[in-house]
């Protein structure tokens, strides 16, 4: 189901390629640490170590450390192969880029939120994992 919804998501986005936040996106995509759920359906490109690794309904989420004062490790979710290393395991340097979008709207269930414990995640469209 949560599959369902993030390719549902991709397609029927409205704000796909240059919604009206999206400038202010790429620029900052934060808000108290986490991705701003304002911004939902824009693109924005994040890099940093992969610190957790869940699965949530045959979903692969990863917490990811930018490594930026005063932001938090941001929760992102993919299930397309990465370029470069295959696998993405703990310790790994990832870029993702991809859609911000808030939790509930993936999962209206609430599940989702429940087990990231943040209101907003990237999902990705393109990763290049380099490893550790």
């Amino acid at each position: 189901m949560f599959r369902i919804i993030i390719v549902i998501s991709l397609f029927f986005s409205t704000n796909c390629f240059s919604g009206e936040f999206a400038k202010e996106a790429n620029e900052n995509p934060f808000l108290n640490g986490e991705l701003n759920p304002k911004y939902e359906g824009e693109i924005t490109a994040l890099g940093g170590t992969v610190i957790d690794h869940i699965v949530v309904e045959n979903n692969n989420l990863y917490k990811l450390d930018l490594k930026i004062k005063g932001i938090k490790p941001i929760w992102v979710t993919s299930f397309i192969k990465p370029k470069g290393k295959q696998i993405i395991q703990k310790g790994d340097r990832v870029v993702f880029k991809g859609y911000i979008s808030k939790s509930i709207s993936l999962d209206p269930s609430g599940e989702l939120s429940s087990d990231i414990k943040a209101n907003s995640l990237l999902m990705a469209i393109y990763v290049q994992n380099q490893g550790a």
